[in-house]
């Protein structure tokens, strides 16, 4: 029988020992339980791990201003890190001249199994990507073409699950795009969203 959590722990091991990407072999890849629970119904996908944030703590938003927003966003709706689970497009941090950068359509293709199994192990009733690199990720995957500015906020039926793009919660975003009393508006959907799906 199936073991989703054993095959989650082989899938974080060989994360680890992940060489593929030429500019990323420095980087230590972000998947393992500091993401959350895979038995969650709510998987979100970002972009990378940021330098000061899941490049340093091992856990995806977290130690960053990024991070702080995503936990006030996530606490709005009354979720904790226990409930969700966390994941990126590209699990380790891409750097160029030592700041963040975004990844790579190649990197993101790199990495695009990795999401695709955890996608397989967790089944989750919503999908919750944060800014266009994430839903790139999922567009790869399930191959489709969902532009963030036609989606943002829009609900789209897949066949296994339901897809939310959001805006990343990054400082950036949410100084001049999209403000954090907006963005949790959004995040009371996802809630909507998942115990329609119940």
């Amino acid at each position: 029988m199936r073991d989703p959590h054993r095959e989650f722990e082989r899938l974080t091991q060989k994360a680890a020992e992940c060489t593929t990407c030429p500019n990323m072999v420095e980087q230590s890849a972000v998947l393992g339980p500091g993401n959350g629970s895979i038995d969650s119904e709510i998987l979100f996908v970002a972009e990378a791990p940021g330098r000061f944030g899941g490049a340093r703590t091992g856990i995806p938003f977290s130690g960053d201003r990024s991070g702080d927003n995503f936990e006030t966003l996530i606490a709005y709706i009354g979720l904790t890190r226990q409930d969700i689970f966390v994941t990126n497009a590209v699990l380790c941090n891409p750097l160029h001249n030592g700041n963040n950068r975004r990844p790579t359509a190649k990197e993101i293709g790199n990495c695009s199994p990795y999401l695709q199994t955890v996608l397989e192990l967790m089944r989750p009733k919503v999908v919750v990507t944060l800014g266009g690199v994430g839903l790139e990720a999922i567009n790869r995957i399930l191959g489709t073409r969902y532009k963030l500015a036609d989606v943002i906020g829009k609900p789209q039926k897949t066949k296994n699950f339901t897809l939310l793009a959001l805006y990343h919660p990054s400082p950036r975003v949410t100084n001049w795009k999209r403000p954090l009393s907006v963005q949790k508006r959004d995040f009371k959907k996802i809630l909507k969203i998942t115990r329609s799906a119940a």
